[in-house]
């Protein structure tokens, strides 16, 4: 299983634009998703703990290609949740508690999507103009909604 994983990532990858390092932005998000250990029951669910050594291996992995395929792989989920929040217009505190967003949490969650569209775009060489419209067109309209 691990394996095949390793595998799709690498092909995924070998569409990816080639630069010599990752950028101070991919750099953020691929620790930011590699890195989470969270409450997983790391060492005791089998699951868990593959995941978790999966992501040690990118993380510690010397191949950008196959960095910059998983941060890609992980985006969609960031960028829906995030729209997700703007348009319930809540932000998690702790678990299963939200609050109301101020205007710096909605500013904050509007920076972070626009810098994971753009890094959406670059990781992806443009290849994908639909999905880019679909979720520039939801926060369109989330915008509008709260106007």
């Amino acid at each position: 299983m691990k394996t095949s994983i390793v595998c799709m990532l690498t092909l995924v990858g070998t569409a990816l634009l080639a630069h010599a390092e990752l950028s101070e932005v991919e750099a953020k998000y691929l620790r930011r998703f590699a890195d989470y250990t969270g409450g997983m029951g790391i060492g005791f669910v089998p699951e868990h703990t593959y995941d978790y050594e999966f992501r040690q291996a990118v993380l510690k992995s010397k191949d950008e290609v196959v960095q910059k395929a998983f941060i890609l792989q992980k985006l969609p989920f960031l960028i829906s949740s995030i729209l997700a929040d703007l348009k319930k217009n809540q932000k998690m505190i702790e678990k299963a508690q939200y609050r109301e967003l101020s205007p710096e949490d909605r500013a904050a969650l509007i920076q972070s999507f626009e810098e994971c569209m753009q890094l959406f775009e670059k990781l992806d060489a443009n290849k994908n103009k639909k999905f880019y419209r679909e979720y520039r067109d939801a926060f369109d309209a989330i915008q509008t909604q709260k106007r």
